[in-house]
């Protein structure tokens, strides 16, 4: 299982996205959000 009491509210967010079934996020978008040259970056 994966701690998330170090993540921030934005990767909270995507995390629980990509663990509800009804959502159609995946790993891609894990890693889309944490690749600083994508759009949806949470840094910026």
């Amino acid at each position: 299982m994966i701690d998330t009491d170090d993540m921030s509210n934005e990767e909270l967010d995507v995390w629980s996205d990509i663990n509800n079934p009804n959502n159609d996020a995946d790993m891609d978008d894990w890693a889309d959000t944490h690749n600083p040259n994508n759009d949806s970056y949470i840094g910026n």
